[in-house]
């Protein structure tokens, strides 16, 4: 059966849009962690200035031992200053990666849990009720859709050339079948 020319792609195919907005989710993903990153980074650049007098205080003998109990904070210092900036912003940024967003999806997940337990119970019950209700409306008013759709491709498949007599005389409506016909 020939059915013409295929119709070119379109931008409006599910397709292209399910493929265009999983392209756009991952590009505002990256950037946003792009974005973190560079948070983390101009923070740790921020707290290494910040300890920089700290740091040439704890190289001085005096002071060090005039901390006493405190001098771990020396210590402590001495191990960040080691430290590269840009890993531990980029630590930073994968401890604070969710795949739900910026917090963890168990605590979304609780959140809606404590929501429909709540306040949400009665329109989560609204709206099953009316989800079994709608298609005891909708499914007679689809079937006499359907039936009016296929009625009116069975006119335009026989033209009906000889008049409606000739065409109910020669072709069984649907609803009959011929099954039932040989008991």
């Amino acid at each position: 059966m020939y059915r013409g020319p295929k119709v070119p792609p379109s931008f409006f195919s599910p397709s292209f849009v399910v493929g265009s907005m999983m392209t756009l989710y991952a590009t505002l993903f990256l950037v946003s962690r792009v974005h973190m990153l560079h948070e983390a980074y101009v923070a740790g650049h921020q707290n290494r200035q910040d300890e920089a007098w700290l740091l040439e205080q704890c190289d001085l003998h005096e002071f060090y031992h005039n901390m006493k109990q405190h001098s771990t904070l020396c210590d402590e210092v001495k191990a960040k200053h080691n430290s590269i900036i840009f890993l531990d912003a980029l630590q930073h940024v994968v401890n604070n990666t969710y795949l739900c967003g910026y917090q963890p999806c168990s605590n979304i997940i609780s959140s809606l849990i404590d929501w429909v337990m709540g306040r949400g119970a009665m329109i989560t019950i609204y709206i099953a009720a009316v989800m079994l209700i709608l298609p005891t409306f909708f499914v007679p008013i689809w079937r006499r859709f359907i039936n009016s759709q296929a009625d009116h491709r069975m006119h335009q498949l026989y033209h009906r050339p000889f008049g409606d007599q000739h065409y109910l005389q020669t072709h069984d409506p649907p609803h009959i079948y011929k099954a039932l016909g040989d008991i």
